[in-house]
């Protein structure tokens, strides 16, 4: 048999270019029984994707063809290594919740001190789809419509050029459901905000909350001490000159003592209850500290021979 191949053109390699270090899909379970948080996404990709990109797509993402794979607030952004000499570039935007929805969301998670805790674990409950969903939110929490349209959640861009979902975006799949089965958090970070501020804003409004159950006990606020940074361009002047002398430094004041300084750091509890569990303890450590005040003078104030028992 002959072959005959035009000269000067390369010839299109049969496997996929070999990436060392690259994502690896490495679950157990292989593909099957995924949890909410990932199950509707993988399978609607799956099911919408041709018989031929599905099975490539596994063999990619098992043998580590994910190159690199970046989530920010509403997109992950990823390039996965095929048969081309590049990496392709892929995009998946997700549909994200206005600030309106947001503050509904967020008001919503607080009502349940369970949701609190099991946030700051890195859980995320099933009961908090039905809850997002009950508010009328226009756009549920897990994604499940794949495609490439204007009405696709997520929309999925690859630069291979071919028919969405390709292969390419079937082997990132595998390793984003593996992703939201172990970080399932992140689903709150596809719809538009990072999961450090959810946390953020679901501890201030419960702290909010928790403030006026009773004045008996009050919640230590949040330390508002900063310091203030002189704008650089009234620095110009002297920006060349030496810093501060040991004399200097040795005559600064010393910072005043920051009250129930853990306490503040720590926030309030997730816990409910009749009264708020941080105000609780900085009612304890107060009545500790003057009584510990009161025993130290108590005893300073006696004359040796009394101390002593002689």
């Amino acid at each position: 048999m002959t072959q005959w191949q035009e000269q000067n053109k390369p010839r299109q390699p049969e496997n996929p270019r070999r990436v060392i270090g690259g994502f690896k899909f490495k679950r157990k379970q292989g593909i099957e029984n995924f949890p909410w948080t990932a199950d509707p996404l993988f399978r609607a990709t799956l099911t919408t994707a041709k018989s031929d990109a599905v099975e490539e797509g596994h063999s990619y993402a098992l043998t580590g063809q994910t190159v690199t794979l970046l989530a920010a607030p509403g997109k992950i952004i990823s390039t996965v290594q095929g048969r081309s000499s590049r990496p392709y570039q892929l995009e998946i935007a997700f549909v994200t919740w206005t600030p309106e929805e947001w503050d509904q969301i967020i008001a919503a998670l607080c009502t349940e001190a369970v949701f609190a805790a099991k946030f700051l674990v890195g859980e995320l409950p099933p009961a908090v789809g039905p809850l997002i969903a009950s508010l009328g939110i226009r756009t549920p929490l897990v994604p499940m419509k794949p495609g490439s349209k204007t009405n696709s959640d997520p929309i999925l861009k690859c630069s291979c050029g071919a028919e969405q979902p390709c292969k390419h975006v079937v082997a990132m799949m595998h390793i984003l459901a593996e992703r939201l089965e172990d970080e399932p958090l992140l689903l709150f970070q596809l719809r538009g905000m990072p999961i450090a501020r959810v946390l953020e804003r679901i501890h201030e409004k419960r702290t909010l909350s928790t403030r006026g159950e009773n004045q008996a006990h009050p919640v230590p606020p949040a330390a508002s001490d900063q310091t203030l940074v002189t704008p650089i361009e009234n620095l110009l002047h002297d920006f060349w000159r030496p810093g501060r002398r040991l004399h200097d430094l040795e005559t600064r004041a010393i910072a005043t003592h920051t009250p129930h300084a853990l306490l503040r750091r720590l926030g309030a509890s997730p816990l409910g209850g009749r009264f708020p569990l941080v105000g609780l303890f900085a009612t304890i450590y107060d009545t500790a500290r003057t009584r510990g005040i009161a025993l130290r003078d108590s005893e300073s104030s006696q004359p040796p021979d009394s101390q002593s028992g002689k």
